[in-house]
């Protein structure tokens, strides 16, 4: 690798870098006017009502297509994180679907890398392909319809 390749790398991976990070500050915005007060500032929920996000096995699949769902039509009923149950009233999470495909991907990203959680970002075109392929679902998911969904 040539020295000018090598720069060209570098400085390719800076603007990854920060695109990514300018990606999780958007989502920070989105997620303390939308989901703090249920997720609670630090994601780890609130016990017996909202389930946490820190560390969840929701939260850190490969592919966010379950979450992207959760988030434009909300889930109802029970839910288990971690393989643990989650008894809460139902519904559990109402739909946000108000949201653009940008704000989903940005608090989605910001979720997925935010609260010990390491997953990969979220892209605005994953939620406008998710969007668009449920675009006739009117009610909120349930565990056993979104446990259909690979996310592998």
């Amino acid at each position: 690798m040539t020295a000018l390749s090598l720069g060209l790398a570098t400085a390719a991976s800076h603007a990854q870098d920060a695109a990514l990070e300018a990606q999780k500050q958007a989502g920070q915005q989105v997620y303390s006017m939308v989901c703090f007060a249920c997720h609670q500032p630090t994601g780890a929920g609130i016990p017996g009502m909202f389930p946490p996000l820190a560390g969840s096995d929701w939260v850190s699949a490969k592919k966010p297509d379950r979450l992207i769902r959760m988030v434009i039509h909300g889930i109802t009923g029970p839910i288990s994180v971690n393989g643990k149950p989650f008894p809460t009233p139902a519904p559990i999470m109402p739909p946000q679907g108000t949201l653009s495909d940008e704000q989903i991907a940005n608090v989605l990203t910001y979720v997925r890398t935010a609260f010990g959680n390491t997953a990969s970002a979220v892209s605005a075109a994953e939620v406008k392909a998710v969007r668009t392929a449920e675009a006739a679902r009117t009610s909120p998911w349930t565990e056993a319809e979104l446990l259909k969904i690979a996310v592998e």
